[in-house]
């Protein structure tokens, strides 16, 4: 019982945690802004993506983290609504993004959470590993949840110190090594690892000047991060 009422209070610490997670860490507007600014942000890291996978009317997909529906925007002339699932604890980001795209695919629960029996073609999670707080039981969990040959695509930062402090909710940073070793070690048979970094700024200019240079940077204000595509 002392158990029970331990973890029940965790959860709700860490839901509250993300309340207005967007725009108090990202200074989010919960605009249209915000969803055009994903897409400028996100150009380098799609091109990549694309080229590996193949989305289409038929397939299945759930994202982790879907924030203010940035990459549900980037997909959703290439897939069906009714086949799209997003997860999201920021309630405000969850309730913007089905209003904005005048659907209901997006839900305020944690990963933790989440059941179902959907079985999906592709996972995907931006940012959102180091969240999780148990990464591996997490690793499992989305391994199940995808059909046989199904594409789990994630980015989590590079374990550099100003990534770890950037924000209070990161449980765990960690070297893409690690990361690798976990997709491998719940059953993923292969895993294609992309080193990047980004300049500061110049994405909210065009997405063309959002050029991903492949390897970590640790200067302060460079964005490093890690794009993998783990096959089952």
């Amino acid at each position: 019982m002392v158990f029970e009422k331990s973890q029940r209070k965790r959860k709700e610490m860490k839901n509250k945690q993300y309340n207005n997670y967007f725009k108090k860490h990202y200074n989010y507007t919960l605009t249209h802004k915000d969803v055009s600014n994903y897409q400028k942000w996100f150009y380098p890291q799609w091109k990549i993506i694309s080229r590996n996978i193949s989305l289409d009317q038929t397939s299945k997909i759930l994202e982790i983290g879907s924030g203010t529906g940035g990459f549900y925007n980037v997909i959703s002339d290439r897939i069906t609504y009714k086949n799209y699932m997003g997860i999201e604890l920021d309630a405000n980001a969850v309730t913007f993004s089905n209003n904005h795209f005048k659907s209901n695919v997006f839900t305020c629960i944690s990963f933790e959470n989440f059941n179902t029996s959907t079985k999906f073609d592709y996972i995907f999670a931006f940012e959102v590993l180091e969240h999780l707080d148990n990464p591996v039981s997490s690793l499992q969990k989305i391994h199940r949840l995808l059909k046989q040959d199904g594409t789990f695509i994630a980015t989590t930062p590079y374990p550099f110190e100003k990534n770890i402090l950037a924000d209070k909710t990161h449980l765990y940073v960690l070297h893409p090594k690690n990361w690798e070793r976990h997709f491998l070690n719940v059953g993923f048979t292969s895993v294609k690892v992309y080193p990047m970094s980004f300049l500061p700024f110049l994405w909210r200019v065009d997405k063309y000047f959002n050029f991903r240079i492949p390897f970590y940077v640790p200067l302060n204000g460079m964005i490093s991060t890690c794009l993998f595509i783990a096959k089952k």
